[in-house]
């Protein structure tokens, strides 16, 4: 009968183990020195060594002759562990998990082992032990019989018990390192009388995950299709297609393109292509790109030189806050998959998005807006190349004034386009290369340029790709706030002020809205009836004040008006004050009929 790859090349001692030095390094050293404990506990992720490594301590704990700590292989006790040794006992807990079970261990395990020093009970998955199973064996882990040593394995840790724990020594299994496994497929490839490539054997150690049990497996099926084992063999058995179509999708990505990226994704998923799969894929290839931005190597990126050479130059199109926002949705996106009947939709609505930065509002979508439209004006806007936006791509003007003109004119006997601050490369400026900026837009012609005189309609003929026209002031975006100029310090009317006052609440707007206001520097002055005012400058203030301060742009007072000789009239006619108290009565919301 065939004898599998992973059960064949099994290690047998603990020198054979790779990757787990700092594991087979102790128990060698306990074991030399007599100092084995009476429970260990070893966890990891699958394929990486446990219950190997039980088994060689078993058979070097009942060894007559170990060779510097590990056993001999050749001594009785070796071979006869090898034959199904009676004191040597694997417990599987998924099918062993009840307290009977734990029962019957407790009662033999106090019978003297037949032939060795030591009775060994190799208890593999000891997580799926029942609580009432785990309590049942506190007493004997603690305190075991002389002969009789305890040897747990787990690939989920946490749901042993902290009792167990504490009664254990413990020992946590590495993944297997890449160039360990590929060495090791290297070898066995060798053992085995087949060839196998470098890169081969480096994809099989990449797609087995640190497990060196589903390395091996792969390449058991591998030499079942072929005595030559390629990198396309590999990736036929794995079920996997090659890296192109993910250095397209982030091409497609960088360049925005949505309609290809969702056309090129309909084609994977006729081709079989696992969205879920295929989401983690780009997962992975986005943080290659992180690190190799953050200045890391091939070996720690871990991808073959062929690759990193193309990640590489795909590096350069990214910015690092790109990556990070592509990573970011790839990984929401990739934790949504698992809870929805469509993974498809989620994974559709990702590239959406990461064609579409502006649907995002956060934080990490409007820096790389930014980041992006930095590169843009950076790389595009040149003295003879006009501005183009970029996801329209419609050419702008450019706007400059007649002053402008004629200063560069009369200074270098041509003229420069002064561009808005935003459109400016940065650490270049127009006025630092005159020479250059003449030739590229006039050519080898030495004729100086003169502007011509302002024509009718205010407009110069375009010259090569620019449409320049005069203005007297560049626009400026509009501000969300009115500025007013506090230069002034005479007394100048509000125009705003019922505006102010329309956003404050009802209840302080109906006292106040049959005011009047002027400004002079920062400071407010409401004219108008005697309480209408008093309630805008005492009772209201600090809310009319904040109001006013917002909109104006800047921080302002509020205070009444009072005429130039500084009086108040004292004497109010009668019908003056009932309007008054009206006004005051409705601010407080109580409603007076008038008779």
């Amino acid at each position: 009968m065939y004898l599998a790859l992973y059960r064949k090349y099994r290690p047998r001692t603990f020198d054979d183990v790779i990757s787990q030095e700092h594991i087979t390094t102790t128990l060698k050293n306990q074991l030399k020195n007599g100092q084995s404990s009476h429970a260990y506990l070893f966890t990891g992720s699958r394929g990486t060594g446990k219950t190997t490594c039980a088994r060689i301590l078993a058979k070097a704990l009942n060894c007559t002759d170990l060779q510097n700590g590990n056993p001999c292989l050749e001594c009785d006790s070796c071979r006869s562990i090898d034959e199904d040794y009676s004191d040597i006992t694997e417990i599987d807990a998924a099918s062993n998990n009840g307290v009977d079970d734990v029962r019957d261990l407790k009662e033999e395990s106090f019978y003297a082992p037949m032939s060795g020093k030591y009775k060994v009970y190799i208890i593999d998955e000891v997580h799926m032990l029942t609580t009432n199973a785990f309590n049942a064996l506190l007493k004997l882990i603690e305190e075991p019989p002389p002969h009789v040593v305890f040897i747990f394995a787990t690939t989920e840790v946490h749901k042993v018990p902290a009792t167990i724990l504490s009664r254990c020594q413990k020992f946590e299994f590495r993944r297997i390192d890449i160039n360990d496994s590929k060495k090791r497929l290297l070898w066995v490839a060798e053992q085995e009388n087949k060839n196998l490539t470098d890169d081969a054997a480096f994809l099989i150690s990449k797609i087995s995950e640190g497990g060196m049990r589903d390395a091996l497996s792969l390449l058991d099926q591998c030499f079942a299709i072929s005595d030559n084992v390629t990198e396309d063999i590999v990736r036929d058995c794995a079920g996997i297609s090659g890296s192109e179509y993910l250095f397209r999708i982030c091409d497609l990505i960088n360049r925005q393109n949505t309609r290809e990226l969702l056309i090129l994704l309909d084609e994977l998923i006729a081709k079989s292509k696992d969205v879920t799969r295929l989401c983690e894929e780009l997962i992975s290839h986005f943080r290659s790109l992180m690190l190799i931005k953050s200045g890391a190597d091939a070996l720690a990126v871990q991808v073959t030189t062929a690759d990193f050479d193309q990640l590489k130059a795909q590096c350069d199109t990214y910015s690092l806050e790109q990556i990070m926002r592509c990573i970011s949705l790839l990984s929401d996106t990739f934790t949504s998959m698992g809870r929805v009947r469509t993974p498809a939709l989620y994974l559709e609505m990702c590239f959406i998005k990461l064609c579409t930065p502006k649907l995002d509002l956060d934080e990490k979508s409007l820096s790389s807006r930014i980041d992006r439209l930095e590169q843009i004006i950076g790389n595009g806007v040149s003295a003879n190349t006009p501005y183009y936006n970029s996801i329209s791509e419609e050419k702008r003007p450019v706007t400059t004034t007649k002053s402008n003109i004629q200063k560069e004119t009369e200074q270098t006997g041509a003229f420069r386009i002064d561009l808005p601050d935003k459109l400016k490369p940065s650490g270049e400026t127009r006025q630092e290369k005159p020479d250059d900026l003449r030739s590229a837009v006039f050519g080898n012609d030495p004729t100086p340029f003169k502007a011509p005189d302002k024509p009718e309609n205010d407009v110069i003929p375009p010259i090569g790709d620019f449409k320049v026209s005069y203005s007297e002031d560049i626009p400026e975006e509009p501000e969300e706030s009115v500025s007013i100029s506090p230069a002034s310090h005479e007394i100048q009317p509000l125009t705003i002020w019922q505006d102010i006052i329309s956003t404050l609440p009802v209840s302080i707007k109906l006292g106040v809205q049959s005011t009047n206001a002027y400004i002079r520097e920062n400071e407010i002055l409401v004219e108008g009836g005697s309480i209408a005012v008093g309630l805008a400058t005492n009772d209201y203030r600090n809310e009319i004040q904040k109001a006013a301060s917002k909109a104006i742009g800047r921080n302002v007072t509020i205070s009444a008006y009072e005429n130039e000789d500084n009086n108040i009239p004292e004497n109010i006619p009668e019908k003056n004050k009932v309007s008054n108290f009206l006004d005051l009565a409705r601010s407080k919301g109580i409603t007076i009929k008038e008779q």
